[in-house]
């Protein structure tokens, strides 16, 4: 009989009276339970005697208990995990659109209210008209109609003596409306309207804030759960080495110690799945090749125990991984001579290798720096079998040696999705950013604060401590420069101070100059895969809310190309020889010359590019000249401009005049392209610098001459500024720093560009006013002159009433100031000189003999009879 079987015959004897003792037995105990854990204070429970049975108790279908705190899990392929990675980026770099979109829509937001609020108070003005236009009606007609009651009451006193008049309401009790009542009534309602329209938008605003901001906790809070999904601590990884290192070191007979630093960082489990091998070959290869054995090392007076450091650390959106010793080092000239023995390289190769590419040999198959191999070295099989793992995971390895003082390698490998805050910078008219923790500090520098070190090389002085600057063009590998006008830079910084960002990587600290450090922002960092090589020095790339790509720079690769440690060649493979060496080519992108063509129509535009297109040249637009301004100012670079004359916001003589002053946009040559045919308007452009003027309609023959003429001038501008930019700036600023100042006083920005010409030419100093107002605040606020030329019909102060006030103060009644104005009649040359003029010029003026009364007046000379007679 089977277990089985008795053990039902057992249950069967049973009676139904002991199941019921039992059963009100556990009832009892889940009773006392219950109390236990309803009372406050604890309740000491006695044994509760069972019903004895003389069978074995019988197994009873009673519910189980669920365990607490379990977990269930699923298996989930690794594949639908990216995806949905993937999805987290994309719905990050959507959120940050949502953000950007909502600052704008605060912005424009802003502007609505403060025009509002300007309407409300135009609004109460016309609201108070309002009410004065009916009370002012209403008692013109209530004086009115009085008036023809009266005289109505009189006449028919003689007709009806004895007849009630009927009695109408008079117009102080019944207002009259018109139809400007109407229509004013009309506008301060919709002002009503739309005020509360506007609180409706406000409100509206306000609620999608809280709903963006709800949204980033969210975007946050997956992006962690995610990440907490698939990712382990580094220390599953470390805490399998201290074993296999004593192992390695009792049998090489040598002392090694163990250190671990970051075994919290978190790292994708498929990563660490693969990246024990890697970990154990560096090890062995530190012990093998680095850690000497004990009476080596005290004869060297280190420790006889000899140390091996593993730290891991997260930066951007890179897990980095140092493996350290401070065993004997790698010599790169027995690394040479080992590779040339095996015949990897030639001689002649070896010599022209830095230290770097001499460190690559190592990961070679089959290379080894050990003559005899043992069951540890020399086979060259652990240093393939690293970089070989390593880029199974996309990950990569460097390497740094001193002799003597031990080697470090340095295992990158790449996080599956990073979501980060980068600092974003401007260089180079392109767009950068560098992870939040790589940068230590950011730091504006006068062009005085720089200084140079022994070794001639630019150092600022950054908390005590002297750190190299180097610009950040010089770190990377720039292949072309972009020239498109979507980059270039309206509100371009005009100032002396040079923008400093601080990078940090473990200990070494590097100053980076860029043009312009921006804002903070939170950023998803993409892998840059393909068959193209990355860049050295970038990381990986993000997506901006508006769609375009910029680059993340990698802190730590820059550091070592400043430091010379990597090489910034793309392409580069010493096995290959020196043909496969691809040096960088500074090579000039603008092949075909490019033309700015400025005009306020559009179908001018398109025509002018079309016909230069077919002549082969590159074109730029512009609407006006403050547009083309502006680009050039940017960054834009042409050979040629074609501007029209008559513009909004900047006219071309305007333009002109700009390009004039600006010693970095002079020399390029301006055509004038405009339907003014006049002799005048071709004069002022000539005395403004415009090489060429064209009239409309014109002939592409005449377009394709005048452009040949224009490159021609544009490359011998060239060639003598590259030879006299220095000789002349020196020059310059000795010429004029003592020279005598005129101020110029014109409402029209062509007499003054034309005057400061004339006097620039002579050899004074200028400043400018567009009117009396503004030059006496420029006076008044310490402004010293020599003389000062002044027109008379001018806005906010004209001519007259600048001398007036002149006069009044007494430093500025000796100042020497001659009108210059189109009125040449006798009482204006009477009031002038009654009011302290020292001279009275009549548009057109003669340039020589304008500059030679300058200087009769700055004797002291006047050259205006004085007249009490102003009227």
């Amino acid at each position: 009989m089977t277990l089985d079987s008795s053990f039902d015959l057992e249950l069967d004897g049973l009676e139904l009276n002991e199941l019921d003792n039992l059963e009100d037995s556990l009832d009892s105990q889940i009773d006392s339970l219950d109390l236990l854990f309803d009372d406050e204070e604890p309740q000491i429970l006695t044994p509760i005697s069972t019903p004895s049975i003389a069978a074995p108790r019988p197994a009873l279908n009673l519910p189980s208990p669920a365990p607490v705190g379990f977990d269930q899990t699923m298996r989930v392929s690794v594949r639908k995990l990216d995806d949905l990675n993937n999805l987290i980026g994309e719905l990050v770099v959507k959120r940050n659109r949502l953000e950007d979109d909502q600052e704008r829509l605060r912005r424009f937001l802003d502007n609505l209210l403060g025009h509002v609020q300007s309407l409300g108070e135009a609004g109460a003005k016309m609201h108070d008209m309002y009410e004065r236009s009916l009370l002012e009606g209403a008692l013109m007609a209530s004086r009115q109609s009085r008036i023809n009651s009266a005289v109505a009451a009189g006449r028919s006193s003689f007709v009806n003596g004895n007849e009630p008049q009927e009695e109408s309401l008079d117009a102080l009790e019944m207002d009259r409306f018109n139809g400007f009542h109407l229509l004013s009534q009309e506008i301060i309602e919709l002002i009503v309207r739309v005020r509360e329209a506007a609180s409706d938008i406000q409100f509206v605003v306000d609620e999608t804030d809280k709903v963006a901001q709800t949204f980033r906790q969210v975007t946050s809070q997956l992006q962690d759960g995610m990440n907490s999904s698939r990712m382990v601590a580094f220390g599953q990884a470390a805490d399998r080495l201290p074993r296999a290192i004593r192992d390695i070191s009792r049998k090489q007979k040598k002392q090694t110690k163990l250190h671990i630093e970051g075994k919290d960082v978190l790292i994708d489990k498929m990563i660490v799945e693969h990246l024990y091998n890697p970990m154990t070959h560096l090890v062995n290869n530190a012990i093998s090749h680095g850690i000497e054995k004990p009476e080596d090392r005290r004869n060297k007076g280190k420790p006889e125990v000899g140390n091996i450091y593993i730290r891991a650390f997260i930066q951007g959106n890179q897990t980095v991984i140092t493996v350290k010793d401070d065993g004997a080092g790698i010599d790169p000239e027995k690394v040479k001579e080992k590779a040339i023995e095996q015949n990897l390289i030639t001689w002649a190769i070896a010599q022209n290798l830095s230290e770097q590419q001499v460190y690559e040999l190592l990961f070679h198959p089959g290379f080894s720096t050990k003559d005899q191999a043992d069951d540890f070295a020399g086979r060259g099989v652990g240093m393939d079998v690293v970089n070989t793992d390593l880029k199974k995971i996309r990950g990569s390895i460097s390497t740094e040696s001193e002799v003597g003082k031990g080697t470090t390698f340095t295992v990158r490998l790449p996080l599956v999705l990073s979501i980060c805050k980068a600092l974003t910078c401007v260089d180079n008219n392109s767009k950068i950013a560098f992870p939040i923790d790589g940068v230590e500090d950011t730091k504006e520098y006068l062009p005085s604060d720089i200084q140079t070190n022994a070794n001639g090389v630019r150092c600022i002085v950054w908390k005590n401590a002297l750190l190299p600057l180097r610009p950040l063009n010089s770190l990377l590998n720039y292949n072309r420069q972009i020239r498109r006008a979507g980059i270039y830079n309206a509100n371009h910084n005009n100032d002396d101070t040079i923008s400093v960002i601080i990078l940090r990587s473990l200990d070494n600290l590097l100053a980076v100059e860029v043009d312009e450090v921006r804002a903070e922002q939170e950023i998803v960092i993409k892998q840059i895969d393909g068959p193209i090589a990355k860049p050295p020095g970038i990381a990986g790339a993000t997506v901006l809310g508006d769609g375009t790509i910029m680059p993340i720079g990698d802190v730590l690769e820059l550091i070592e190309i400043a430091q010379g440690k990597r090489t910034i060649e793309i392409g580069f493979n010493i096995l290959a020889g020196q043909g496969a060496i691809k040096q960088a080519q500074t090579e000039n992108v603008q092949q075909e010359p490019m033309v700015l063509v400025v005009d306020d129509s559009i179908t001018v535009r398109e025509l002018l590019s079309m016909s230069f297109n077919k002549l082969g040249y590159r074109v730029e637009q512009a609407r006006d000249g403050q547009e083309a301004w502006d680009k050039l100012r940017g960054g834009l670079v042409c050979d040629m401009i074609f501007s029209d004359i008559e513009m909004p916001r900047m006219n071309g003589l305007e333009l002109l005049s700009h390009l004039h002053q600006d010693s970095a946009l002079k020399s390029i040559p301006v055509a004038m392209l405009t339907s003014r045919g006049a002799d005048k308007h071709r004069k002022i452009a000539n005395d403004l610098g415009a090489k060429a003027y064209l009239t409309k309609p014109y002939t592409e023959k005449d377009l394709m001459d005048v452009a040949q003429h224009l490159i021609e001038i544009n490359r011998a501008n060239k060639e003598a500024e590259s030879a006299t930019v220095n000789f002349n700036r020196v020059k310059s600023e000795t010429n004029f720093q003592d020279a005598p100042l005129v101020l110029i006083i014109d409402d029209s920005v062509t007499v003054r560009e034309l005057l400061s010409m004339s006097f620039k030419k002579a050899g004074y100093r200028v400043e400018q006013a567009r009117d009396g107002q503004e030059a006496w605040e420029k006076l008044s606020d310490g402004l010293e002159c020599n003389l000062a030329f002044c027109d008379i019909e001018m806005p906010r102060m004209n001519g007259l009433e600048l001398l007036s006030q002149l006069q009044k103060d007494e430093k500025l009644a000796s100042l020497p100031i001659a009108m210059l104005t189109s009125r040449g009649a006798q009482k204006m040359r009477n009031i002038a000189a009654s009011r302290g003029a020292n001279g009275y010029f009549v548009k057109p003026y003669v340039e020589d003999d304008l500059l030679k009364a300058a200087a009769r007046m700055m004797n002291g000379e006047m050259l205006i009879e004085h007249n009490d007679e102003e009227a």
